[in-house]
C-alpha cells in the first residue's frame, strides 16, 4: 500500500540520519581526544585515514548494537510526527484508516531492525570482538598491560603474571600457584613467558611456558595428571616440547584469562552457553544473565516501540515536542527498569533468568495497555 511505502521510507531515512549523526558526533569527539595516538600509529600502519576507517568501522557495528532499539523508536516517532505536523494524519483518519493501520509500518520497521541487531550480535560481533577490544592506546595490540591473577576452576591452578600482550596472547613472568594435588614439582611453576595455544592433534588447549625457571629440572620431570588427564606436560612425555619448556592444559581461553569483558559481551549465544558449561571458568551471574537477555531483547524492543508510538498516533492529540519529551522520559524509565533488574542479578539478589525476563513481564503488559487505543 502507498501509505506503507511512504512511512517505511520516511522511517528508514530518519533512522539513517539519526544513527549516522549520533555515531559521527561520538566518533569525532573520541577521535580528537585520541588524535595523537592515531597519528603515531598511522605512520606505521598505512596512513591516518586507514587507521581511522578501520578503528571506527568496527565500532560503528558495535554502536548499532547498543543504540538500534532507541534509534528505531526515534525514527518511528519522527515519521509519524511528520504526518501529524503536516495534517496528513488527520486526513488519513478522516479517510477511515485506523490508527493501528497507520502505526503498522513503524512497528514492522522496528521488528526488522531488531532482527538485524540479533543477527549482528550472533554472527558479526563475535568475529570482530578482538578488534573492538583494542582502544586507542593499544591500536597494535602490542601494549603490555597489567595481568590480574585468575583461577582455572577445574584444575585449581592460580595463574599469576606481571603483564600480558593481547596480540601475541602472551603472559610475561608467569608464576603458576599449584594446588596440593598438582604440587609434585613444588608449590609453583615460574617461567619467562606463557603463550596460549589452541587445541591441536598434539595437545589440548592451554599455555606453553617458555624458559621455565622453577623447577630448574623441568625437562626430566614426569607429567602431572589429574583425574586421568594430563595437566602439565614436559619433554619427558611430549617430544614436541623444547628444553626448558612445559605445557599447562587449560580450558580457559586467553581472552577469559586476562579478564576481558568483550569475550562475553561480543560472544555468540552458543559460545556463552559453552562457557557456562565449562567447569574451568566458574562464571558468575553475568554470563547466564546475558544469555537470557539475548532471548528477551527482541521482545523488549517491540515493547519499547509499543510504548512510544501511541504517544503520536493515539487518540490523545499532543504537540510534537510534548510527544517527544514524553517519549524520552518513557525511554529513560524503560532502560532504568532493565538496568535495575540486571543489577539485582549481578548482586545475586535475583536469579539471572528472573532478572532478564522480569523487565519484559513488567513492561510488556504496560505496552499492550498503552497500544490498546490504536486498535479502537
Amino acid at each position: 500500500m502507498l501509505i506503507d511505502r511512504y512511512l517505511f521510507r520516511a522511517q528508514l531515512q530518519a533512522f539513517c540520519i539519526v544513527f549516522l549523526s549520533l555515531a559521527g558526533l561520538t566518533f569525532v569527539i573520541d577521535a580528537f581526544t585520541n588524535l595523537e595516538e592515531f597519528i603515531t600509529y598511522g605512520e606505521e600502519a598505512g596512513g591516518l585515514a586507514k587507521v581511522l576507517g578501520q578503528y571506527y568501522g568496527y565500532r560503528l557495528i558495535s554502536f548499532f548494537d547498543a543504540t538500534s532499539p532507541v534509534i528505531a523508536l526515534a525514527s518511528g516517532m519522527f515519521a509519524l510526527s511528520w504526518l501529524e505536523r503536516h495534517n496528513e494524519l488527520t486526513a488519513l483518519l478522516a479517510a477511515g484508516i485506523t490508527r493501528w493501520r497507520i502505526a503498522r509500518p513503524a512497528i514492522v520497521f522496528t521488528a526488522l531492525v531488531s532482527l538485524v541487531a540479533m543477527t549482528n550480535r550472533e554472527v558479526i560481533l563475535p568475529s570482530i570482538r578482538t578488534q573492538i577490544s583494542r582502544n586507542a592506546q593499544d591500536l597494535s595490540g602490542k601494549t603490555e598491560k597489567s595481568f590480574e591473577a585468575r583461577y582455572d576452576h577445574q584444575t585449581e591452578i592460580l595463574f599469576r603474571g606481571r603483564t600480558y600482550q593481547e596480540l601475541s596472547r602472551r603472559i610475561d613472568a608467569p608464576s603458576l600457584l599449584m594446588p596440593p594435588l598438582l604440587a609434585d614439582y613444588g608449590p609453583q611453576i615460574d617461567a619467562e613467558t606463557a603463550i596460549w595455544k589452541p587445541a591441536t592433534s598434539s595437545h589440548p588447549a592451554g599455555f606453553l611456558l617458555r624458559s621455565v625457571e622453577n623447577p630448574p629440572d623441568i625437562d626430566r620431570l614426569p607429567p602431572l595428571e589429574l583425574d586421568g588427564k594430563t595437566v602439565v606436560s614436559t619433554m619427558a612425555s611430549a617430544d614436541w616440547l623444547k628444553p626448558q619448556q612445559c605445557f599447562v592444559a587449560s580450558d580457559v581461553t586467553f581472552e577469559q584469562m586476562i579478564g576481558s569483558s568483550n569475550w562475553s559481551l561480543y560472544s555468540s549465544t552458543p559460545e556463552l552457553v559453552r562457557a557456562i558449561a565449562n567447569p574451568s571458568l566458574g562464571v558468575g551471574a553475568d554470563v547466564p544473565l546475558r544469555v537470557h537477555a539475548r532471548f528477551v531483547a527482541p521482545f523488549l524492543d517491540m515493547s519499547l516501540a509499543l510504548l512510544g508510538i501511541p504517544l503520536v498516533v493515539g487518540p490523545s492529540r499532543r504537540g510534537v515536542f510534548v510527544a517527544v519529551g514524553l517519549c524520552v522520559l518513557m525511554t529513560v524509565i524503560f532502560f532504568l527498569t532493565t538496568l535495575g533488574f540486571h543489577a539485582l542479578a549481578t548482586s545475586y539478589v535475583l536469579g539471572p533468568s528472573l532478572a532478564a525476563w522480569g523487565p519484559l513481564l513488567l513492561l510488556a503488559p504496560l505496552a499492550t495497555w498503552r497500544a490498546q487505543p490504536m486498535w479502537e
